[in-house]
């Protein structure tokens, strides 16, 4: 594989995107921000962090797999869990005495906009789209202070009855709380030693401590749900915070009511606007009864578009019932992302998708439906895309603008990404899904499907690593709908 000629195409992708993306009337991003308490853990904070316990307690604690944290010690059995692994996971909270106790044990080193909505929100209005519309149901003072200040980043806001778009800083509820989360950051090789167990992080992660106050309700104003043709014209919407949904509330209502009202808002955009293309952005969900909702209720032939990582998709193949497949996709063996393919065209079958897009490091696939009306060297660009911007965040934290993106070309293509792609050309060529010049490309031809998979640029030392998968998926979504919009223009 000639990585020279994935840079080229990475640089060809980038301009031909930038023209693009004007075409684009507008998006509307729901539902979830909130403000991140973030935290570069090193060996010392580890250290002083597990001293505060009996270090045969939290192994024990690790042993029962806490779904949520109750308490302290719920947190570093998580926290140990995933830097064993080093994997990504967002565990709720819904005991705020969590948070005093990480300000008091741990401190934090500066704090930003988190929330996939939030991030989504930030990203879209720096890259210049005509106007972007947010909409938190939470929307606090405190929180509108972390969007950007941009001139095209609108809120709905009822005003006497009627719906008006405001910037979040006019737009926000008042005597409302804030939402908080804990973003703990850790780095490849660090060590770590309890009990007499001891281990290297093997990659760059991070565990997210995810608050759920009571008041917290995924819902839209039933003025604004009423008064929805407000936030048009715009050509897609990206959704994501399903995993705030819960099971049973206090006041009676139960997920059901909450994944009723969510699929009633999709199906009103899609009114309003048939040519719409609504995206989901999946994250880590603890609770199997919300995560097999969420895909089968809101995602199943409601969206078009599914972006999720690798985590994600085993989760999502496990409740769906593909187990074997799921466990392959996880364990990541030898073969590893030939699973992870295989999981993604079942993704695209089970819920009926158009699109299923998996970031993982060092490369991203893209399925798609045949006959969708983009060539896959577009669709490709849209990836390609979303690469530079990925490295973009992880070198600056934030993305003000198209030249702060074009920092991302600087980043070199992941050699591991190559070598990963390189491996599953002979699984590709011997299943006849392309021929060997095909590969080169990163096309894939399936029976009932098409596929795009491309190396992509990491950057090895990331400022954070939270909001990188959203960057990613946000990116590729708005570069794909620019493209279809020109070309129906």
């Amino acid at each position: 594989m000639d990585v020279q000629e994935w840079e080229q195409r990475h640089k060809e992708a980038f301009s031909n995107v930038k023209e693009t993306i004007p075409y684009l009337e507008g998006m509307f991003v729901a539902y979830n921000s909130n403000i991140d308490f973030i935290k570069h853990l090193t060996e010392e904070d580890l250290s002083r962090l597990i001293g505060v316990f009996k270090e045969t307690e939290i192994i024990e604690r690790i042993e029962t797999y806490p779904r949520e944290i109750k308490d302290p010690l719920d947190f570093m059995a998580r926290l140990l869990m995933s830097m064993r692994e080093g994997k990504a996971a967002e565990i709720p909270t819904h005991n705020s005495d969590i948070h005093e106790w990480l300000k008091e044990h741990l401190g934090f080193d500066y704090a930003g906009m988190g929330g996939q909505a939030g991030i989504i929100s930030n990203l879209l209005s720096s890259l210049e789209l005509k106007k972007v519309v947010a909409y938190i149901p939470w929307l606090s003072q405190e929180q509108a202070e972390y969007f950007v200040d941009t001139d095209n980043l609108f809120h709905p806001t009822v005003e006497n009855g009627k719906v008006f778009l405001k910037h979040p800083r006019e737009a926000f509820k008042s005597n409302i709380g804030s939402k908080v989360n804990w973003i703990l950051e850790y780095s490849n090789n660090l060590k770590v030693s309890c009990d007499g167990r001891d281990f290297n992080v093997p990659r760059d992660n991070r565990l997210i401590i995810s608050s759920r106050p009571k008041w917290l309700r995924l819902d839209v104003d039933k003025e604004v749900y009423e008064q929805l043709d407000s936030i048009f014209p715009i050509d897609g919407a990206i959704l994501s915070g399903y995993q705030m949904i819960k099971e049973e509330y206090e006041d009676g209502s139960t997920y059901k009511n909450y994944v009723a009202s969510s699929v009633q808002v999709i199906e009103k955009l899609k009114s309003l606007n048939p040519e719409l293309r609504i995206h989901v952005e999946l994250t880590s969900i603890q609770n199997r009864v919300i995560r097999k909702a969420i895909l089968t209720e809101i995602v199943a032939k409601h969206v078009h578009s599914l972006g999720l990582d690798t985590v994600e998709v085993a989760n999502a193949l496990n409740v769906l019932g593909h187990e074997e497949l799921s466990y392959s996709v996880i364990m990541k063996q030898e073969y590893g992302i030939a699973s992870l393919y295989q999981g993604a065209v079942q993704l695209l079958k089970d819920l009926s998708l158009e699109r299923v897009h998996v970031h993982s490091l060092g490369f991203y696939i893209c399925i798609l439906v045949k006959g969708h009306p983009l060539t896959l060297k577009e669709h490709r660009d849209s990836l390609l895309f979303s690469s530079i911007l990925a490295a973009a965040k992880a070198i600056r934290g934030n993305i003000g603008n198209f030249m702060e993106a074009e920092i991302g070309l600087d980043v070199p293509i992941s050699s591991d990404g190559i070598e990963d792609l390189e491996n599953f050309k002979l699984y590709c060529v011997g299943r006849k899904l392309c021929s060997l010049e095909e590969s080169e490309y990163g096309y894939l031809y399936g029976p009932d499907h098409d596929a795009v998979i491309i190396p992509t640029k990491v950057f090895d030392k990331p400022k954070a690593t939270v909001g990188i998968g959203d960057t990613i998926s946000a990116g590729a979504f708005a570069a794909m709908l620019a493209k279809l919009k020109q070309k129906r223009s």
